[in-house]
C-alpha cells in the first residue's frame, strides 16, 4: 500500500512539473498583437518585459507569415533570406513558434512594408541554468515602477529596452512535459497498479 501511495505521489509531482514547464507567450500581449503597432518600438518593449525560457512558445496572432531572420536582416528589415518561415498550421489563425534554445531570436513580418513600420520583435531566451526555480503557478504581479533599461537587449536591437520581468497574464502554461508524465504512468503500470 505504501509503495502505491509513493508512486501516486511521484506521478502527481511529475504531472505538476510537466504542466509548469513551458509557456505560450502571445506576441504583443494581446490576442492580435502581431500587427503593425501604433508605436514602432511597442513589440520590443513588450518582449523586454517578458522572461522567455527554453521550451516556451511564441504565439503570433492573426499572422499572415512570420519570418525568423538573422540580426543583420532584422536590422535592415530584409525578408530575402529568412532562417525559417512560420505559417499557421491546419487552418489556425495564429502561428506558434517554439523557442528550443537560449539566446536571441529575431522575427519580422513577411508582409511587405510591415517590418519597416515596426512589425518585428527580438526575444532573448534565458539559458537553461536560469531555470524556473521558485516560480509559482500564479502569474507574477506587474512591476509597480518602470523597469530599468537592459544593456543586453539594447545591444541586440540597438535601442534602449527594459529589463526582463516575469511574464504576466499574456502567458499561459502548456503541458510540454508529456514524456515525463508518460514515464510516470508507465511506471505505475509496470508496478502493477
Amino acid at each position: 500500500m505504501a509503495s502505491r501511495a509513493a508512486l501516486l505521489f511521484c506521478a502527481s509531482l511529475a504531472f505538476a512539473v510537466a504542466v509548469s514547464e513551458a509557456r505560450d507567450f502571445v506576441v504583443g500581449g494581446a490576442d492580435n498583437g502581431w500587427k503593425v503597432p501604433d508605436q514602432p518600438d511597442a513589440l520590443s518593449r513588450w518582449a523586454s518585459a517578458c522572461r522567455f525560457h527554453v521550451g516556451d512558445n511564441l504565439v503570433f496572432g492573426a499572422a499572415d507569415s512570420v519570418l525568423e531572420v538573422t540580426r543583420e536582416d532584422y536590422d535592415r528589415c530584409s525578408t530575402a533570406s529568412p532562417l525559417a518561415a512560420h505559417k499557421a498550421a491546419g487552418g489556425a489563425a495564429a502561428v506558434t513558434v517554439p523557442l528550443p534554445r537560449s539566446g536571441p531570436f529575431y522575427f519580422v513580418s513577411g508582409a511587405p512594408g510591415s517590418c519597416q513600420k515596426g512589425e518585428r520583435v527580438v526575444v532573448v531566451v534565458m539559458s537553461e541554468k536560469h531555470g524556473r526555480r521558485g516560480r509559482s503557478f500564479a502569474p507574477a504581479p506587474a512591476p509597480a515602477s518602470a523597469p530599468a533599461e537592459s544593456p543586453l537587449a539594447a545591444s541586440l536591437v540597438g535601442v534602449p529596452a527594459a529589463a526582463p520581468a516575469p511574464a504576466t497574464g499574456a502567458a499561459a502554461r502548456t503541458g510540454s512535459g508529456a514524456l515525463l508524465l508518460g514515464a510516470a504512468v508507465l511506471g505505475a503500470v509496470l508496478v502493477g497498479w
